[in-house]
């Protein structure tokens, strides 16, 4: 479960980084990269967040 959490952010990431250099580049429009990027922070957020109050609880476990 931790990593399905962990590919979330990293997914979240690239969604925040990749449409400001596609915009850069003429690729997608402006309104195309707010919402990808709104998706992004949102998911990289969700993603660290759970992730992070995951892997302490399943790290105690396993000792």
């Amino acid at each position: 479960m931790i990593t399905v959490f962990k590919i979330l952010g990293r997914v979240g990431l690239l969604l925040t980084v990749l449409p400001s250099i596609l915009f850069l580049f003429d690729a997608i429009d402006l309104d195309s990269v707010k919402l990808y990027m709104t998706i992004g922070m949102v998911a990289w957020f969700v993603g660290s967040i759970l992730a992070s109050r995951i892997l302490p609880a399943v790290e105690d476990d396993a000792s």
